[in-house]
């Protein structure tokens, strides 16, 4: 399984988060030509980091699984069981 991950530089924007006003959208095009898009809901926590849409295998091909769930940065690695140490 693979998960595009969007997240904002926080060294070069270090009050920037993804809000109300944060609009943007997956695009996955398949072998097929068949285009499928994923446009996320609007942020409201203060979110920095968000994983856009899953990827994984499925018997012998490929699934897409919209996601669009926002984190601050400290939640994704938690949520992903990342031990990261002071």
């Amino acid at each position: 399984m693979t998960d595009p991950i969007v997240s904002i530089d926080l060294e070069a924007q270090p009050t920037a988060v993804f809000d109300q006003y944060t609009l943007w959208q997956v695009d996955i095009t398949q072998p097929s030509g068949t285009q499928l898009s994923f446009v996320p809901g609007r942020f409201s926590s203060g979110e920095t980091v968000t994983i856009a849409v899953e990827l994984y295998r499925h018997t012998t091909g490929w699934k897409a699984r919209a996601v669009g769930q926002g984190y601050d940065s400290a939640g994704l690695v938690t949520d992903y069981g990342i031990n990261v140490e002071a």
